[in-house]
């Protein structure tokens, strides 16, 4: 589950409705009806797969999409292995490499952020502006990062359990007191947080090495084994809609704000962190197009991993994911051809 705070908008909606009355296909047989499932509230920062829904790229792809909200009572994991989901977006290589632990089925096809956003805040001036700093001082983390970056964090700074005290998904803990330290995501506390007065310093954990893919778009071996065509044709399409909603976030960004009530304010701030920060365009993105995975890396982190003690030594890593459906050299010199701001305007 995604490490979030208390900015989650109210989903206000059921199933989404169509976006448009027009339908660009490529087969002629009827479009496949595909589930998918977020991970959090409907939000810009799943700009991807709204930007598609809302102009019609999942219908020129010929899936009739069912796009449906995650949130802290959604497990998509659970969804997707009782086939309630045919796709989901999953925050981390964690929760595929923890999956595959159980000898769960789920294989991520894609990875729709480079960077994962989870940061560190602290105030400035205090002696705490540093990664290094923050060694012995009390830290505000939510049980779930217990099994993610917390045991990495030990073993790369130190860090101990006895700084560990409980977040609540609060920004007032953090705002009266000066010397505290909190998990957030980049593109939310910390937005709460200077409309509070506060300028944190927002130390991004991916700068700092925690290098694992995020956002994975995640679906049944089944799924890959029975139906490869239309899960390349998921993929095609949600990656296209990256690429139109960096040329464009409009289209994507205005479904949002339909169905949740997201200020204009967070919304510049979410799409102005994400570039800046090179959450979905950086890296290997740039040279290998959106959703870019590749063995190196994943090996890195499931390595980094058995070294924080997180993972036992041995397992087939491999099996967590698939290369089969990214790295298309065609497609990415065609979504070049047609989006050639995409880049430019997504990335720091």
């Amino acid at each position: 589950m995604r490490l979030r705070g208390n900015l989650q908008q109210l989903w206000t909606g059921g199933i989404i409705g169509l976006a448009v009355a027009f339908v660009f296909p490529l087969h002629a047989r009827a479009d496949d009806k595909v589930t998918f499932y977020e991970d959090w509230f409907p939000e810009v920062e799943h700009g991807g797969a709204y930007q598609a829904k809302a102009t019609g790229i999942y219908q020129k792809y010929g899936i009739d999409i069912d796009l449906q909200p995650g949130g802290p009572q959604v497990n998509g994991s659970l969804l997707l292995l009782g086939g309630k989901a045919d796709f989901v977006t999953l925050h981390t290589d964690g929760e595929l490499l923890h999956g595959l632990e159980q000898g769960t089925p789920l294989v991520a096809i894609a990875a729709q952020y480079q960077k994962d956003p989870q940061v560190l805040l602290s105030h400035k001036g205090v002696g705490h502006d540093t990664m290094e700093s923050l060694k012995g001082v009390p830290i505000l983390l939510s049980q779930d990062s217990f099994s993610s970056f917390w045991p990495w964090l030990k073993k790369k700074y130190g860090y101990t359990d006895d700084q560990v005290r409980p977040y609540t998904f609060q920004m007032a803990p953090f705002l009266n007191d000066k010397m505290a330290v909190q998990q957030a995501y980049l593109t939310a506390e910390p937005y709460a947080i200077k409309q509070g007065g506060v300028d944190p310093n927002t130390f991004l954990l991916s700068d700092y090495g925690w290098d694992t893919y995020a956002a994975l778009l995640v679906t049944r071996a089944d799924v890959i084994e029975k139906k490869p065509e239309l899960v390349k044709r998921m993929v095609q399409a949600t990656l296209e809609g990256w690429y139109s909603f960096w040329q464009n976030p409009k289209p994507g960004s205005e479904l949002v704000q339909k169905l949740v009530s997201t200020s204009d304010g967070q919304v510049q701030y979410s799409l102005g962190e994400m570039k800046a920060r090179g959450i979905v365009l950086s890296g290997d993105a740039l040279t290998q197009g959106i959703g870019t995975m590749n063995d190196a890396r994943w090996k890195s982190f499931y390595e980094a991993m058995v070294a924080a003690g997180l993972y036992k030594p041995g397992l087939d890593y491999k099996k967590a994911y698939t290369l089969q459906f990214v790295n298309d050299k065609s497609f990415i010199t065609k979504m070049t051809e047609q989006y050639p701001d995409a880049v430019k305007n997504g990335s720091p």
